[in-house]
């Protein structure tokens, strides 16, 4: 009785984020919606809407054909019917639909497309042992921090744009667009001397003036 129990907790813990990944009912944001922003999991995810920002999951992505998603597109696996305007990283196989359109650049393992595409991209295979460390990396995605201020962002992009295999006839200039980039957490050293009751807006002002 006892050695069942403890054969059922220690599967549980085990198979914990696998259960995540396997699970059939994604994160959905339906077409009556404007999302914008910075999104981290380790659900699959399925956007109907138009979103610009950063999607960053180590399950799979499905962009529906009424979807416009304008920034970055991070995860293990890419279906897109809609269109990206950006930079997509996918550690799997990014599969283009028909009606699918990318302007952007592509850095994955493996790539599909159908007829009846538009492509206005550069696509980039990254050497196999880069994927290897970014799958790694996906594997131990922190939900405690927020993707914006997490440096997995920055980390597993640069593994990305470091290791492709034809770096020197791609563009150098990274796409940039609104709620992609990596944020700094910046601490404002205490001052002794300021009273309590001095008001906030004035000693930022002094600053300012120096």
């Amino acid at each position: 009785m006892s050695s069942k129990k403890t054969h059922k907790k220690m599967n549980g813990d085990s198979s914990k984020k696998e259960n995540y990944r396997n699970d059939d009912s994604p994160i959905l944001i339906p077409k009556i919606s404007f999302v914008e922003g910075y999104i981290k999991s380790h659900k699959a995810i399925r956007i109907e809407c138009n979103f610009n920002g950063t999607i960053f999951t180590n399950n799979r992505v499905i962009v529906d054909s009424s979807s416009q998603i304008t920034g970055d597109i991070i995860c293990s696996e890419l279906l897109l019917e809609g269109t990206v305007v950006g930079n997509i990283f996918c550690v799997g196989r990014v599969s283009m639909n028909k009606g699918a359109r990318v302007i952007g650049k592509i850095y994955t393992a493996t790539f599909t497309n159908e007829q009846d595409t538009n492509l206005q991209c550069v696509i980039q295979i990254p050497k196999p042992e880069s994927i290897s460390e970014a799958k790694e990396i996906l594997e131990n995605l922190n939900m405690d921090t927020g993707l914006s201020v997490d440096p997995i962002l920055t980390q597993i992009r640069d593994l990305f744009y470091e290791s492709a295999y034809a770096r020197k006839n791609n563009p150098d200039k990274e796409i940039i667009n609104k709620f992609t980039e990596q944020q700094e957490i910046i601490e404002v050293p205490k001052k002794p001397s300021v009273k309590k009751d001095e008001p906030q807006a004035a000693t930022a002002a002094v600053d300012v003036q120096k």
